[in-house]
């Protein structure tokens, strides 16, 4: 049982390994299979580049673990990668639930946070040194995204709360999210595909 064991953190430590290089997106839409247009357009796009992205649907992922969201086993996962895209549409000016609920059970105290601040790696600040990154879909114009416009403030105030997150958790915040406005509009196919293009190819040169 011990050689099994010291086998089992061998390979896991190896899978570790060979998925450093790769860019982690989560996808944060509670319907992406039947109720998506352009995050799926979005996900089907980057799915197309195995090698450097992995895509990971969370409301999916949790609803198929009974709801539980396991933060060990999502730890493995974050460990993993050195970059993390959050992908999602914008909910009342923030993230869906399925996120904020993920933020809550994963970020947890002696893990991305606690006691004094150490190198990146080590115990307790293990999202130290990675690199964030967010896209979102807005139904609204952008120029309503605007200090002038119906909503006051721009994409950037509007995730303002995600970078002083990645600030505690001392990674690198990417200061200009990916974005794609008027999602509920009359958005053509050929639109959408040039933009779902352009996002794979954001996401590859994180």
């Amino acid at each position: 049982e011990a050689r099994i064991a010291v086998q089992i953190r061998r390979t896991l430590r190896e899978r570790t390994r060979m998925n450093k290089a790769k860019t982690l997106v989560l996808v944060a839409h509670p319907h992406l299979a039947d109720g998506s247009r352009v995050n799926a357009r979005w996900a089907c796009e980057l799915r197309k580049h195995p090698e450097s992205i992995e895509v990971r649907d969370l409301a999916a992922e949790i609803a198929a673990n009974d709801g539980i969201i396991d933060a060990d086993a999502w730890h493995e996962v974050l460990d993993a990668h050195d970059t993390i895209v959050f992908q999602f549409p914008v909910y009342w000016y923030s993230c869906p639930p399925v996120l904020r609920a993920w933020e809550d059970e994963v970020y947890t105290f002696g893990w991305s946070h606690g006691g004094e601040r150490v190198l990146p790696g080590e115990p307790g600040r293990k999202m130290a040194g990675k690199k964030l990154a967010y896209a979102v879909s807005a139904g609204d114009a952008e120029e309503h995204y605007d200090e002038a416009g119906p909503v006051g403030f721009g994409v950037a105030q509007v995730l303002a709360p995600f970078h002083a997150t990645a600030n505690y958790l001392d990674a690198t915040y990417v200061e200009k999210p990916w974005t794609l406005f008027g999602a509920e509009a009359d958005l053509s196919d050929e639109e959408l595909d040039r933009n779902a293009e352009g996002y794979a190819k954001w996401v590859l040169s994180l």
